[in-house]
């Protein structure tokens, strides 16, 4: 192919989550004219509405014939066309099994050095996939001079109190790593701040429904699918392992981590609820404490504050095709049963 040619992008969505990291992709083939977005959406993600055009059935994916196959999850159906293209659906890497080989991709586009390092370690070791830094394209709308959130816009939209500072709490779903069960009752009892919850998509309903009860004119659960707009305006974020807080580093506001499993010192780690609450009044009496730390761990995870993380996944992708180096990796293995799974995935939307 030539860098001039037009390609045909398939953007494979699973959970909700995909949406915010997808659609500044989208954006920017648009924009650029390079190439022809269709998305297919399966499992969660089918219960929203598709921010392009969507192929509903896997003959249409035939059809259609995509030249590059995008996917921010774990999976990638292995028997359409294209280039697969993973793209992650976090910054962190503090949970099990992060750099676990699913044997899907072509392509890995890395966040940072920290990632890439490991990548390229694998990458060299297995030999059926190459490794690209090219940062997250979910970050390009913060430093765009079209980037439009922030604390008044937000209190706005959903009635909160601007006066009062806002913690924006965000944990993790899986049990092992959430702080969801321990700080309910901390959080209950904090009235004097302004509390906007957004729970993960996967987060246990019980707990989910117990915050749902405490909701009053200073706690709100907010169901937005992207958390960026929220962080805009939050004067701290609390949470656990979760990786939104290697995203709120970029607005350089205090983080308040909940028995974080690594980097603990990005902000303030506390290991019992009652001390969520001095936590509190020390990041607000001293917003800067972790400002270093801060940009350390941004330039570990995503050392990119200029919007064009898209441009460079492009740039990388074309690269790819353009010297056929794809087509020089050894074989993958063979996944048989994943594949399976994978196909019943897909299937469902028959």
């Amino acid at each position: 192919m030539k860098k001039t040619d037009i390609l045909k992008f398939l953007f494979f969505a699973t959970k909700p989550y995909s949406f915010p990291i997808l659609e500044p992709l989208q954006n920017y083939i648009n924009k650029t004219n390079c190439g022809k977005v269709c998305w297919f959406l399966a499992s969660t993600a089918r219960d929203y509405e598709c921010p392009g055009n969507e192929l509903k059935h896997n003959d249409e994916v035939m059809q259609y014939g995509p030249d590059v196959v995008v996917a921010p999850g774990n999976i990638i159906p292995d028997f359409w066309s294209g280039l697969k293209v993973q793209i992650f659906h976090g910054l962190d890497d503090e949970v099990k099994g992060f750099y676990n080989i699913s044997g899907f991709f072509d392509l890995y586009c890395t966040t940072g050095p920290e990632m890439t390092k490991k990548f390229l370690q694998l990458s060299k070791k297995y030999r059926h996939f190459y490794v690209i830094e090219t940062g997250w394209p979910k970050l390009d709308p913060i430093y765009s001079d079209d980037w439009k959130p922030n604390k008044k816009g937000i209190c706005k939209q959903f009635g909160l109190n601007d006066k009062s500072p806002i913690i924006l709490y965000a944990p993790t779903f899986p049990q092992k790593y959430t702080s969801a069960f321990d700080l309910y009752e901390v959080i209950r009892d904090l009235k004097q701040y302004t509390w906007i919850i957004k729970f993960h998509s996967m987060m246990n309903e019980d707990i989910k429904n117990r915050y749902l009860s405490l909701q009053s004119d200073n706690l709100f659960i907010i169901n937005e699918v992207n958390i960026l707009p929220l962080m805009a305006a939050s004067d701290i974020l609390v949470t656990d392992t979760s990786s939104v807080a290697y995203e709120f580093l970029h607005f350089d506001k205090p983080i308040i981590t909940y028995k974080a499993k690594a980097r603990k010192d990005k902000g303030l780690n506390i290991v019992d609820p009652i001390e969520l609450f001095p936590a509190i009044e020390r990041c607000l009496n001293d917003p800067d404490e972790f400002k270093v730390n801060r940009k350390i761990y941004m330039d570990d995870t995503h050392p990119y504050y200029d919007g064009n993380s898209s441009n460079r996944l492009i740039n990388g992708v074309q690269k790819i095709l353009i010297e056929r180096l794809h087509k020089t990796l050894k074989n993958k293995p063979l996944n048989i049963f994943r594949k399976y799974q994978i196909r019943k995935i897909v299937n469902s939307r028959a």
